[in-house]
């Protein structure tokens, strides 16, 4: 908020407003005493000339001059509001306006703009529910509030984290404002995600994105609410837009790749994700890499999965990684590469899947005519339930298979 560019631009209409009106209508209640209006005169010419200081200096005294409750005592203590309010000290332009309202004495009009500025003075300082009572009496009585004083309202409702009374006034503020800012757009959209309103946030992302054309991050924004409406063919349509015109980041481009991997699309999801990591515009993370080598594996592209799953295990140094890198070696019958990678899995700590490790183990090393690896391997596998049986199917072949080489 612009407070003191707001008290110099109404400072020297009111102030002289008390003078104006004595003069023009001669009503006895707003009219100032000789002194005190002698006293004011050369202290507006002050003012005028931007002498804060020497203002200040003469104001405070003249509060003594003055009757409690009198029109003069109001008039001195908005005159020594508006001073500090040019000095930006907003702690004690606050006071002085407050003690200018309990007079009670000021025009109607006077008292109306008071109001307004109290609300701003207690709303920058963070009592947001006294500069609501205040704006709220302000607003009743105005006739044509502008978006500034809509948009102040809904600050102080937001910082009390009550949406519901915030969002129209943002709307009203935007409606009237001739360009609003993109803030206040967030600010509304804030309103409808607390809300629960994602349809109004749907139409209000889809406004921001042809106002603001520069703001990428609309984009990745408006498909989550897209997918949380359950529109998810109209997300995936809007990304792939993006991304086609080089709008997305990296969490939109995962969030593509993540919808084409939830429709079954699993090429396409490998294919962007393999593009964007080897460019740079996705982090080569072994999380990002877990997804792209879930994405070659989902499409059957084991090869391709095995350079990745290797980044990854190198990364991360996961034992369910090395698990995982050891069952596509199984798969493509690389055995030696898969008796590799799952001792990595067992020495790492362990993967969850214990079990699966071992016994693929015992099978790979079985392959590779390694029988003393083989047996080890199996043994270790019957210490885990879900293993058992197979385990001990292969220790019988196994020690069958060594009793028949024995014998011959």
């Amino acid at each position: 908020m612009h407070l003191s560019l707001f008290f110099r631009s109404t400072l020297f209409t009111l102030l002289l407003f008390p003078a104006a009106l004595q003069a023009e209508t001669g009503e006895s209640e707003y009219l100032l005493p000789e002194a005190i209006y002698r006293a004011l005169d050369p202290i507006q010419d002050m003012i005028a000339r931007g002498e804060y200081a020497g203002a200040e200096k003469k104001l405070i005294p003249l509060i003594a001059e003055t009757e409690e409750g009198s029109y003069a005592a109001a008039v001195v203590h908005q005159t020594l509001g508006y001073v500090y309010g040019a000095r930006n000290d907003y702690p004690k332009a606050l006071e002085s306006f407050l003690e200018a309202v309990e007079h009670n004495a000021l025009p109607p009009e006077v008292m109306h703009e008071l109001y307004f500025n109290i609300a701003q003075l207690q709303i920058h300082a963070g009592d947001y529910r006294e500069g609501l009572d205040h704006l709220n009496t302000w607003l009743a009585a105005e006739n044509d509030p502008s978006a500034d004083a809509h948009l102040l309202a809904a600050t102080a409702w937001y910082q009390l984290n009550d949406y519901k009374n915030m969002i129209p006034h943002v709307r009203e503020a935007i409606r009237k404002a001739g360009k609003p800012d993109p803030s206040w757009y967030e600010l509304l959209l804030a309103g409808y995600h607390e809300t629960g309103d994602f349809k109004n946030a749907a139409q209000l992302l889809e406004d921001m994105i042809n106002l603001f054309p520069g703001n990428d991050d609309y984009w990745p924004r408006l498909a989550g609410i897209y997918l949380r409406l359950g529109q998810e063919g109209k997300a995936l349509a809007l990304l792939e837009l993006a991304e086609k015109r080089n709008l997305l980041d990296e969490q939109g481009l995962l969030q593509l790749a993540g919808l084409y991997l939830s429709r079954e699309i699993p090429y396409q999801a490998a294919v962007l994700l393999q593009q964007k990591l080897d460019a740079g515009f996705i982090e080569k993370s072994a999380e990002n890499l877990g997804l792209l080598a879930d994405a070659w594996l989902l499409a059957q592209e084991m090869e391709k999965s095995v350079a990745v799953l290797r980044d990854q295990a190198r990364l991360s140094g996961d034992p369910g990684v090395h698990l995982k890198l050891g069952r596509v070696y199984f798969e493509l019958e690389r055995w030696s590469e898969a008796v590799e990678s799952l001792e990595a899995a067992t020495r790492s700590g362990g993967p969850a899947d214990m079990a699966d490790a071992w016994l693929l183990m015992g099978m790979a090393a079985y392959n590779v005519n390694d029988h003393q690896r083989s047996l080890k391997a199996f043994r270790q596998a019957l210490s885990y339930e879900n293993a058992r049986e197979t385990a001990q199917w292969w220790l019988d072949k196994l020690n069958r298979e060594n009793a028949a080489e024995e014998k011959s």
